[in-house]
């Protein structure tokens, strides 16, 4: 009972700094936000001081979104609910797009980052892209934070042997010449809310739950995770992953394109379900500029009224909220799934929703929805789901 009383009192206190911590980290980019849109308003006719301004609040804006994605990856892990997707990728383009994510953020720092994948002879395997993507650029992200201007990172994949046939054990080093750390805090990095330095001190900003989300993803997918690290001197991250083999793909799914120009969806007409007036103002526009014909409703109820009262084929696809007053979108969909006219009831339907966890996604599915996309809504991520499904 004493040491569960003392570790309840230890996560009370870690729980406590991480919301000092995290209050810090999500009001400096928020201030970043509410005051350059400020100096935007009074900017009035300039353009380029404007532009400037709205570069920065975007930039401030996926920050936020960042913190907001980092809680949910760490309460669905410690609930037990990472799941993976695994599928057929190439390593050497999941590190290409690491590397288009991690280069500018070193060369900001005017550090060196060199790539070695030489020694990995299997390049296609199965695996959660994304997931391994993400350790990746968790790793690497760490790497450049904590190494000074001037520095040096370095990412290396090495295939070994493997016991279990058609499986290739694979190596992931991340090194840097950073300021190391404690062996106190390298003994504790995986527990949720901690962090080696106060961001109000140090300025590195951080909500101390990358580390326990990579461990979390390394666990799901059955590998280890090393750490060697001294103070001064630099870190060197392991992480070993034993992965099935694939063969080459014909066509690799990063190489899929989908026409997705004005011309591809000039006059395609889209309902737009959105409750809140500036999401549908925004999606609206999104969609126009992409050369759709936009038709909005305000909640479920009144896009199946919509559905039901015009002709078959006047709509080409809906985007559906999901938590609205009046009816939400799970219904709206299911009742749209039923209705006698079944050209109508096949209408293809795609979830547009803050709920971003996977298990969200599968209930969208089971609602009778095509797909399913988490707000704030990525252009290019819209387009190419609109593309795939119109095309």
């Amino acid at each position: 009972m004493e040491k569960a009383l003392c570790a309840a009192k230890q996560a009370s206190v870690a729980k406590k700094v991480f919301l000092q911590n995290m209050s810090h980290d999500i009001r400096t980019p928020m201030n970043a936000v509410l005051g350059f849109t400020n100096l935007a308003i009074q900017a009035g006719g300039d353009t380029e001081k404007t532009q400037d301004y709205l570069s920065k609040i975007k930039i401030s804006g996926n920050h936020l979104l960042g913190i907001v994605n980092e809680v949910l990856e760490i309460s669905r892990i410690e609930s037990g609910q990472t799941k993976l997707d695994e599928s057929v990728w190439s390593i050497a383009d999941i590190v290409r797009e690491t590397d288009i994510i991690i280069r500018d953020q070193a060369l900001a720092k005017k550090q060196e980052f060199s790539i070695d994948i030489w020694q990995v002879q299997d390049m296609y395997i199965y695996c959660d892209k994304l997931r391994v993507k993400e350790i990746l650029v968790n790793l690497l992200g760490n790497a450049v934070k904590y190494t000074q201007t001037g520095g040096s990172i370095s990412l290396r994949i090495i295939q070994k042997p493997c016991e279990k046939e058609n499986f290739g054990n694979y190596e992931i080093h991340v090194k840097d010449n950073g300021c190391g750390m404690s062996e106190e805090f390298r003994q504790k990095i995986f527990e949720p809310f901690e962090r080696q330095a106060n961001s109000t001190i140090s300025g590195i900003q951080g909500t101390g739950l990358g580390m326990t989300i990579i461990k979390g993803f390394v666990d799901a997918m059955g590998g280890t995770i090393d750490i060697k690290s001294e103070e001064n001197k630099g870190t060197e991250i392991i992480v070993r992953l034993c992965q099935r083999i694939a063969e080459a793909p014909e066509k690799s799914e990063e190489q899929k394109t989908i026409s997705c120009s004005p011309e591809f969806f000039a006059g395609k007409r889209v309902l737009l379900v959105e409750d809140n007036s500036m999401n549908r103002e925004i999606a609206t526009a999104i969609l126009e500029e992409a050369g759709f014909k936009v038709d909005t409703a305000e909640n479920g109820a009144i896009a199946v009224e919509k559905v039901t009262y015009y002709p078959e084929g006047f709509y080409d696809v809906i985007l559906m909220d999901i938590q609205m007053p009046v009816m939400d979108g799970y219904t709206a969909t299911r009742k749209i799934r039923s209705l006698e006219n079944k050209a109508i009831a096949k209408i293809p339907i795609i979830a547009v929703s803050a709920n971003a966890f996977d298990e969200d996604r599968q209930t969208s599915l089971e609602a009778g929805m095509n797909g399913h996309l988490a707000k704030p809504i990525v252009v290019d991520e819209l387009l190419e789901v609109l593309g795939g499904i119109l095309e």
